[in-house]
C-alpha cells in the first residue's frame, strides 16, 4: 500500500525534513500492535502519508491526532480522509499541520464531542490521557523526548518511538533488568540479556536523562533497507512508559549534577568527590551505607544509585 501511495501522490522525500519513509508492511503492523490503543486518546507525530496512520486506526482508538509539519503532506492525509482511505468510524481523527514542539496536546475535546458538555477536572484527566506515537526524523529526537518527559504537564501515559539505533542504544544503557520484567511482564529473552550485559554499567547523560522519567524496552529493530530513502544507519522502536518514581528530586538540579561528574565518567568515582569537595572519610562512610564498592566509577551507577548519591550530598 506504502507503495501505491508513494506512487498515486508522486511523493519524494524532502531530506531538509530528514524525510525517510517507513514502507515494510510487517514492521508498521508491528508498531501499531504493540500498545493496547483501543478506545484510548492517540497522538501520531510525523505521520507523513499515513502508512502507520492506517495501521493505528485498525485498532480503533476513541482519538487519533496527527500532528505533521509539511504541508504537503497534510493535504496528502486530508485527501486520503476524502477518498475514504482511513477507516474512521470509532474515531475521533484530527490533523494539524503545526510543528510538535510547539504543539499544545490536548484531548478534551472529544469528551464534549460525545457527551454535549464541558468536562469535570476528574473526567478531564481520564480523558486527557493519551499515547505517543512517534515516526520522526533523527535530529528532533532529543527534543521530542526534553518535551514529553520533562516540559508539559500532560505527559502521555507510553511512547512508541521510532529512532537511530545507537542513540537507542544509549538510552537503553542503564535501564535496569528488573524495569524490563515490570514493562513486558516476562523475562527478558537471549537478545535483550545479551544487550544488557554489553551495556551494563555503562550509563550516560542521555540514558540516565530518560531513566529518571521512564522504563525503556526495545520493541524492535528496523534494517535500513525498510525506508525509503534508505538511511545510512539502522533504526530501532523503543517503548517508554512514563513514571514519577523520582518526582522529589528537582530536574535541573539533578541534570547538573550528573552533566557536572560525567565530564570524566571513567574515573573512580571517590577520587573525583575528594578532589572537588569531600573529606574521604565523609565519602567512605556514604559509600558504606549506600554498598558502593570504593573503585566504582560514575558510568557504572544506575539512575536509582545516582538519586541516592544526590540526596546523601544534596537534601
Amino acid at each position: 500500500m506504502s507503495f501505491e501511495i508513494l506512487a498515486k501522490y508522486w511523493i519524494k522525500a524532502k531530506k531538509s525534513l530528514g524525510q525517510n519513509f517507513l514502507v515494510d508492511e510487517n514492521i508498521l503492523g508491528t508498531i501499531a500492535s504493540t500498545l493496547d490503543i483501543t478506545w484510548k486518546n492517540v497522538l501520531e507525530i510525523g505521520p507523513w502519508y499515513g502508512a502507520l496512520t492506517e495501521k493505528i486506526l485498525l485498532q480503533k482508538p476513541k482519538s487519533l491526532h496527527l500532528v505533521e509539519l509539511d504541508k504537503n503532506m497534510t493535504l496528502i492525509l486530508k485527501d486520503r480522509v476524502n477518498n475514504s482511505d482511513f477507516k474512521l468510524q470509532w474515531t475521533d481523527f484530527q490533523i494539524f499541520n503545526e510543528d510538535v514542539l510547539k504543539f499544545d496536546v490536548k484531548f478534551e475535546r472529544t469528551l464534549d464531542t460525545i457527551q454535549g458538555r464541558f468536562p469535570s477536572t476528574r473526567e478531564w484527566q481520564i480523558y486527557n490521557k493519551y499515547y505517543l506515537v512517534a515516526n520522526i526524523p533523527y535530529y528532533i529526537t532529543s527534543p521530542i523526548l526534553q518535551k514529553f518527559l520533562y516540559n508539559i504537564e500532560n505527559k502521555p501515559e507510553k511512547m512508541l518511538i521510532l529512532m537511530q539505533k545507537d542513540v537507542g542504544d544509549k538510552i537503553l544503557a542503564g535501564q535496569n533488568t528488573k524495569k524490563l520484567e515490570q514493562i513486558q511482564g516476562r523475562f527478558p529473552s537471549s537478545r535483550e540479556w545479551q544487550m544488557i550485559k554489553k551495556q551494563k554499567n555503562k550509563s550516560s547523560v542521555l540514558s540516565l536523562f530518560i531513566a529518571k522519567k521512564s522504563y525503556v524496552n526495545e520493541v524492535i529493530w528496523v534494517p535500513a533497507r525498510s525506508f525509503i530513502p534508505a538511511p545510512k544507519v539502522e533504526s530501532s522502536v523503543l517503548l517508554f512508559e512514563t513514571h514519577d518514581n523520582h518526582k522529589e528530586i528537582d530536574d535541573k538540579e539533578f541534570m547538573k549534577f550528573i552533566k557536572i561528574w560525567f565530564q570524566e565518567p571513567r574515573k573512580k568515582l571517590i577520587n573525583n568527590l575528594t578532589k572537588w569537595w569531600f573529606w574521604k572519610e565523609t565519602i567512605l562512610e556514604i559509600f558504606e551505607n549506600l554498598w558502593f564498592n570504593e573503585n566504582i566509577r560514575w558510568e557504572d551507577l544506575s539512575i536509582d544509585e545516582w538519586i541516592e548519591l544526590f540526596k546523601k550530598i544534596y537534601v
